[in-house]
C-alpha cells in the first residue's frame, strides 16, 4: 500500500475496532440482562451466568460487523472531507481507488471474519450453550427443586417431587407437559434418577405412567412402562429435543445432514436457508464499502451536500439490508427467494463499482436530495443549540459569568 492508502486503512480499521467493541458490549449487556433468570431460577453462579453470556458474542457480532465497517467507512470518509483531505487527494490527481483500496481491504478482513464466526465459531459456542443449559436443567431437578412442592419450569411445564433419597434418588415425580398445541400429558413414576451421557442429560424414569389428553376431543390416553428416559433438553423448550438446529450445527455438517435426524425431516429447507445466510453474509461489508464510496468516495464542495450524500448511502444500505433479510426470512418457505439472498449484495457492489470505475458520485433524484439538506440544516441547527447550551450550564456550574 501507499502511504495514503495505509493511512486510510489505519483510520477505518482503528474506527472499527472501537464501534465493533462499543457496539457488542452494549449488546451484550443487553442479552446479559434478559438471560438474567439462569441465576435466579436455577441456582446457578454468577460465573456460569457470565460463560453463557459470552458464548453468545460471536453470534451477535455477526450482525454488528458489518454495520461497524459501515460506521466507520463513514466515519473515516466525513473525518477525511471535513479536513479537506478528500479534495487534497484528489487535486494530486489520484482515483477513487486510492481511498476505495484500504478501505475494500478492511472488508476483506471483516467477511473472512464473518465467515469464521458463522461457519465454526458460532455454531460450537451455540453448541457449548445448549450442554450448558441442559447441565442446568439437570442440577435443577437432581439438586435445586424443593421436596413436596410445584415447580413451573419455563412455559407448560410444571414438576414435582416428593422425597429425595440417597444417592440423587428422586420419589414421587410428578411431571405436567403442557406445552404442545394439541396435546398434554402427566408423565408419573414411583422413583428417577438424573443420567448424563454423552448424549446429553436424562431422567430415568422407573414403574410409572403416561397420560397423554387430547386439546381437540378431550380423549385421554394411558400409557404404563417399567422405565423411561425423559430428556432434560426439552426444558430449555426446543421441542426436536436430542437434535441440534441448524444454527447450531458447522456448514460442513449442514451440507451432508443424516437423512433420518428428526429436524431435517421437519425443515429441510432450513438447512439451506443456514447455509445461504451463512454464505451471503460474507457478501455485505463489500457492499457497504462500495456503495458507500459511489456516494460520498469524491471531494464536495460544501459541507452540506456531503451531509446529504453520507445520508443518501445510509439510507440505501439500510432499504437493502432490510431487502436481504426478507429475502433469507423467505427461503423458509421458498426455495427460489435464494437468487434474492444473493443478488441484493451483488447488486450493490455492482452498483458502487461501476461509479468508483467512472469516478462520478452517485445521487439521489434531487427532490430527495433537496429533502434532505434541508433535514440534515435543521438537525445541525439543534444539535448546535443543544450544544450551547450544555456549554452555558457547564459554566453556570464552574461559576463563570457570561
Amino acid at each position: 500500500m501507499k502511504l495514503i492508502e495505509r493511512y486510510i486503512f489505519g483510520k477505518a480499521a482503528y474506527a472499527s475496532l472501537i464501534i465493533l467493541g462499543a457496539l457488542v458490549g452494549v449488546v451484550w449487556i443487553v442479552q446479559a440482562l434478559k438471560e438474567i433468570d439462569i441465576i435466579a431460577s436455577n441456582g446457578q453462579t454468577i460465573v456460569t451466568y457470565f460463560t453463557i453470556t459470552l458464548l453468545l458474542v460471536p453470534n451477535i457480532a455477526l450482525a454488528i460487523v458489518p454495520v461497524a465497517l459501515m460506521l466507520s467507512a463513514i466515519h473515516t470518509i466525513n473525518g477525511m472531507n471535513a479536513n479537506s483531505e478528500l479534495v487534497v487527494v484528489t487535486a494530486s490527481g489520484c482515483s477513487n481507488w486510492t481511498i476505495g483500496k484500504p478501505l475494500l481491504a478492511l472488508a476483506l478482513i471483516c467477511s473472512i471474519l464473518t465467515g469464521i464466526m458463522a461457519h465454526l465459531v458460532s455454531p460450537y459456542s451455540l453448541q457449548h450453550v445448549k450442554k450448558l443449559v441442559t447441565e442446568m436443567r439437570a442440577d435443577l431437578v437432581s439438586v435445586v427443586l424443593q421436596e413436596g412442592t410445584f415447580n413451573s419450569i419455563g412455559n407448560g411445564l410444571t414438576f414435582h417431587v416428593a422425597e429425595r433419597g440417597a444417592s440423587g434418588l428422586l420419589k414421587g415425580i410428578l411431571i405436567a407437559d403442557d406445552r404442545e398445541e394439541d396435546s398434554s400429558a402427566i408423565f408419573s413414576a414411583k422413583e428417577g434418577v438424573v443420567v448424563r451421557t454423552p448424549a446429553g442429560a436424562f431422567l430415568t424414569l422407573k414403574d410409572g405412567e403416561i397420560q397423554q389428553t387430547s386439546k381437540k376431543d378431550g380423549s385421554v390416553t394411558l400409557i404404563k412402562y417399567q422405565s423411561y428416559a425423559f430428556d432434560l433438553s426439552s426444558f430449555s423448550g426446543n421441542k426436536e429435543v436430542g437434535s441440534l438446529r441448524p444454527k447450531e450445527r458447522p456448514t460442513w455438517e449442514l451440507f451432508n445432514p443424516d437423512p433420518n435426524d428428526k429436524i431435517y425431516q421437519a425443515r429441510p429447507n432450513r438447512f439451506g436457508q443456514e447455509i445461504h445466510e451463512r454464505f451471503s453474509e460474507m457478501l455485505w461489508p463489500f457492499a457497504n464499502i462500495f456503495i458507500i464510496l459511489a456516494f460520498s468516495g469524491q471531494a464536495r464542495s460544501s459541507r452540506q451536500s456531503f451531509a446529504s450524500a453520507i445520508t443518501s448511502a445510509a439510507i440505501v444500505l439500510v432499504v437493502a439490508r432490510a431487502l436481504g433479510f426478507s429475502a433469507v426470512t423467505a427461503l423458509k418457505n421458498d426455495p427460489a427467494a435464494v437468487v434474492y439472498v444473493y443478488a441484493l449484495p451483488l447488486s450493490c457492489i455492482a452498483f458502487g463499482l461501476f461509479f468508483v470505475l467512472t469516478n462520478k458520485p452517485a445521487e439521489l433524484p434531487k427532490s430527495v436530495s433537496d429533502y434532505l439538506d434541508r433535514l440534515n440544516g435543521r438537525v445541525s441547527a439543534y444539535a448546535s443549540q443543544y450544544v450551547d447550551m450544555y456549554k452555558q450550564f457547564r459554566r453556570r456550574l464552574a461559576g463563570v459569568k457570561a
